[in-house]
């Protein structure tokens, strides 16, 4: 006999996250590549916007197209010089902030903070990722 699941009963993906979440080396890995998953939705939003293939960002970004399809997988954390030509390339600004638990975000505007692509916690620093 084949059972059906309600779609009312099934879960969402913030709900299989947070599971997912509590094994520690599941979150150890997903804390470290933030800023990859962040940078890699992205790019991805913004050949979308543009109807472009890797091919065609590639030559913007004066890379190499298996280049762009690693970051648009998130298999790299992109360094400051990676970041900066996107930046210029692309017209895109990054907002990364990085600060202790107890401290309350001071020099990231509100805007950031309310569009940020991903944000994660430990228990002694908060990161936060916004792309606009």
């Amino acid at each position: 006999m084949h059972s059906t699941m309600k779609l009312s009963e099934m879960k969402t993906n913030d709900e299989l996250l947070a599971e997912q979440l509590t094994d520690p080396g599941f979150r150890a890995e997903w804390e470290r590549t933030a800023l990859a998953r962040a940078v890699a939705l992205r790019l991805v939003r913004y050949r979308a916007d543009r109807d472009i293939s890797q091919r065609d960002l590639a030559e913007l970004l004066d890379m190499k197209q298996p280049q762009v399809a690693r970051l648009e997988r998130g298999d790299v954390n992109p360094g400051i010089e990676t970041l900066m030509r996107l930046s210029g390339a692309l017209d895109i600004e990054f907002t990364i902030d990085v600060r202790p638990t107890n401290r309350k975000a001071v020099l990231v505007t509100r805007r950031a903070q309310d569009e940020a692509l991903t944000s994660y916690a430990t228990p002694r620093a908060v990161a936060l990722v916004a792309a606009a």
